[in-house]
């Protein structure tokens, strides 16, 4: 097999890793949830997925769910999407995984 038609193959069947990525949260602005970024949409991705679900991670365990209603600022239903706002499997365990679950 000639070098060029080697490389067409590896160009056209490799996966590819995604080119950035960003924790998706939900936080409470008064009555509303809104659905936010880190970093945000008008910023750079971060490049690893590892740093992203760490941040994500982070993040959580600073707004702990409580017991009861959810207070104004609280981070809940994080995430890490790519750069096309796709899920991330968790690298740990290579499922999806969201922090401060809560139905809203």
């Amino acid at each position: 097999m000639k070098i060029a038609d080697a490389i067409k193959i590896i160009d056209d069947n490799w996966v590819t890793k995604p080119k950035g990525f960003r924790v998706c949260m939900q936080r409470r602005e008064g009555s509303e949830w809104v659905t936010d970024y880190s970093p945000g949409e008008k910023t750079a991705p971060l490049d690893s997925d590892v740093t992203t679900w760490r941040l994500a991670w982070k993040l959580a365990a600073s707004t702990p769910l409580r017991e009861g209603e959810t207070q104004e600022g609280d981070l809940v239903n994080l995430f890490v999407v790519d750069q096309d706002n796709n899920p991330v499997d968790y690298y740990s365990t290579g499922e999806k995984e969201t922090f401060n679950a809560c139905s809203i």
